[in-house]
């Protein structure tokens, strides 16, 4: 493997590791008006798959959801909405396409895909109650990344973005519950140690092959593993290094 290959491969990690600190983005899609198109723009609530993709709960009678209806392709931009120099701030853009999780075709993927933004959104579940609402991924395929001035990584998510799916998926559950339930002291000592949170109000919400979700009295953050974790033994192996590392 090239150096260039395992910079880049470092540098997506950090760009979905910044997005993974965020619950909103910017949804753009193409909007058309008496025969000419234009850039529609939308804020959307998110998550991030294990594998990368962009999940989002959109309404039926939503404008951007009539668009993606006749134009799936979008665009979707993260940034840091706290910062006071935005323009100094990382953010990350992608483009792809927004495709429907389907409850009836694919209930084993809407099940993992629902589950996972209820863990960040619970309201969210009331949603249903009101009118249609749907679940959509949007697949990257490029990826603009602004670290910081000077530092821009443009690339294609074919390459670097898109990861495998962990071995452990659909026993996260579980993981989390023995973490919470067993292995609370750890959190605390993460919170601390990492995020400099001195609090007892720990709780991990949610784990990928590269980190976790931990919400520190209401505010969630996200941490990297020090090395990937798609297998179950590497899941362990990587909560117990973060207590061990120095």
């Amino acid at each position: 493997m090239s150096e260039i290959i395992k910079d880049m491969r470092e540098v997506s990690k950090v760009a979905r590791a910044f997005m993974k600190n965020w619950d909103t983005g910017v949804l753009s899609t193409q909007f058309s008006k008496e025969g000419n198109d234009f850039p529609f723009g939308t804020i959307a609530p998110f998550v991030l798959t294990e594998e990368g993709d962009v999940t989002i709960l959109i309404s039926n009678i939503a404008i951007h959801t009539k668009n993606i209806l006749e134009n799936p392709r979008v665009g979707f931009t993260v940034f840091d909405m706290e910062a006071v120099n935005k323009q100094a701030s990382p953010r990350v853009c992608l483009t792809g396409t927004a495709e429907l999780v389907d409850s009836k075709n694919d209930p084993e993927k809407y099940a993992a895909v629902s589950e996972r933004y209820f863990s960040f959104f619970p309201a969210a579940r009331n949603y249903f109650k009101a009118h249609g609402f749907y679940f959509y991924n949007i697949r990257p395929d490029h990826i603009h990344f602004i670290k910081t001035f000077g530092q821009i990584y443009t690339f294609d998510a074919e390459d670097f973005w898109h990861l495998p799916t962990p071995d452990w998926k659909g026993m996260e559950a579980s993981a989390i519950d023995h973490m919470n339930t067993d292995h609370s002291d750890a959190l605390k000592k993460y919170a601390l140690k990492y995020l400099e949170q001195d609090t007892d109000e720990v709780t991990l919400i949610n784990v990928d092959g590269e980190g976790f979700h931990l919400k520190v009295d209401d505010k969630i953050y996200y941490l990297n593993f020090l090395n990937s974790a798609f297998d179950r033994e590497g899941l362990r192996r990587e909560f117990v290094a973060l207590s061990r590392d120095s």
